[in-house]
């Protein structure tokens, strides 16, 4: 989530993904790795599953070949109770894979996690590797406490070309476009849209590219540093921008269905083997868990393909909003310096991208690492977006971000509450900035 206390700018030019490659263990501890003979095993907890679990396990299996330490993976889908309750009972993870930055400054508050510049991770070795936005990612108060390990777009609206081909349809660029595609897939006798809306994180991810591009770049930060109001018009003005899609006419199972439906499931509704939409909004992602998760059958290009958010206000053109995940470390030892210096590496990278599930951040992982057309398309995004705005819902302290979810799942079931809403959301914002 977020908070005013970290030190990461909303409004980034997004660093290039391209970069010569530089020695892995420049300007690292040198006692980072330890002898193989006498390694021990480290334990990294994470939300991820999946396909996600799965390309990341490839990283660790290729860190125990080089270095022989073992990892032990734990899933932990609700990952912010699970850690407090761990750290509650004196029994951390070595390492943790931490999805909201927020959550990170809150534990590095605690002092629950390592400060990184003492294990080793010095300021050139990151700038080596990342730019400014990404470090800043893992920064609290001055100081690193953690290395971003992945990054994705979650400015992708996921289509089947085959679709748009039958009904003659082009990707749209604009909002009004957007608009009119829906309608005639509608008038077509299709279902335009599905809608995990039971994982209300999806919802926050529609609000967050509707506000950046109806109430711009600096209201966006504003807000989700707590110097704004969840009730202010330019909020209520958003909603009623997502709610022309997201409506009972739009969402395959009508508003209900997409409460009740999942966010892989709704994915499942537009690129399963029996599709029942043809539109899916969400991370580039998508993409990886679509085609090896859901149906690997599905050709890119032909039955699977991607188009940025469209524009909605031409003078606030494109900004990118994304998300990334920080490698953070709860112990310091040899072995846990080795699997930070491991996972900063461009041999992690090339080895995370090469399974199609993600966009490494690392500016020292080449293009042509990347296996398929859709998430070098995603990486395209990510590297030529002019700014980018981390995903504001992941920007909020504490379990606020979960509230704005809830906040939203309740005004898509009824927009006409929207006011009281939104009003209640702002009482526990403002508690929780200390306002």
């Amino acid at each position: 989530m977020k908070r005013s206390r970290l030190a990461v700018s909303v409004a980034l030019a997004v660093p290039v993904l391209v970069a010569a490659m530089v020695s892995a263990t420049a300007g690292y501890g040198r006692t980072a790795a330890p002898d193989a003979r006498t390694a021990k095993s480290i334990e990294v907890l994470s939300l991820w599953g999946g396909s996600e679990k799965d390309a990341f396990l490839k990283v660790t299996k290729a860190f125990t070949k080089k270095t022989g330490i073992n990892v032990k993976y734990t899933t932990a889908r609700d990952f912010v109770p699970v850690i407090r309750t761990r750290l509650a009972a004196g029994n951390p993870p070595d390492v943790a894979i931490i999805p909201r930055p927020g959550v990170l400054a809150d534990l590095a508050h605690q002092g629950s996690v390592k400060e990184l510049g003492s294990m080793g991770i010095s300021s050139s070795y990151m700038k080596a590797r990342y730019g400014k936005a990404w470090i800043d990612l893992g920064t609290v108060d001055g100081k690193l406490y953690g290395v971003a390990a992945k990054a994705n777009s979650k400015s992708v609206i996921w289509y089947r070309p085959d679709v748009f081909k039958k009904n003659n349809l082009k990707p749209p660029t604009t909002w009004a476009q957007l608009l009119a595609v829906t309608k005639k897939l509608k008038a077509a006798g299709d279902t335009p849209w599905a809608q995990g809306a039971k994982d209300s994180w999806t919802l926050t991810d529609w609000f967050e590219n509707a506000y950046a591009r109806t109430a711009g770049p600096t209201k966006y930060g504003n807000l989700f540093a707590g110097k704004g109001n969840f009730s202010d018009a330019s909020v209520k003005a958003a909603l009623r921008t997502m709610l022309q899609i997201l409506n009972e006419d739009n969402l395959a199972g009508g508003v209900d269905g997409a409460l009740g439906t999942a966010f892989v499931d709704a994915i499942g509704q537009v690129f399963g083997k029996n599709p029942t939409a043809d539109l899916y909004f969400e991370g580039g992602f998508v993409g990886g868990i679509a085609t090896q998760q859901v149906n690997t059958a599905l050709k890119p290009g032909k039955t699977i393909d991607s188009f940025p958010w469209p524009t909605i206000k031409a003078q606030l053109g494109n900004p990118l909003v994304g998300g990334g995940d920080l490698a953070a470390a709860f112990k310091d030892s040899a072995e846990v310096r080795s699997f930070l210096q491991f996972i900063s590496s461009a041999q992690a990278g090339t080895v995370w991208v090469s399974t199609g599930a993600i966009v490494s951040p690392n500016k020292q992982v080449k293009p042509g690492a990347y296996p398929n057309a859709l998430v070098r398309k995603e990486a395209a995004q990510v590297a030529g977006a002019k700014v980018f705005l981390f995903d504001g819902s992941d920007l909020l302290p504490g379990s606020l971000g979960d509230d704005w979810g809830s906040t939203l799942q309740g005004v898509l079931q009824n927009p006409g509450k929207m006011n009281s809403l939104l009003s209640s959301f702002q009482s526990k914002a403002k508690k929780a900035f200390g306002r």
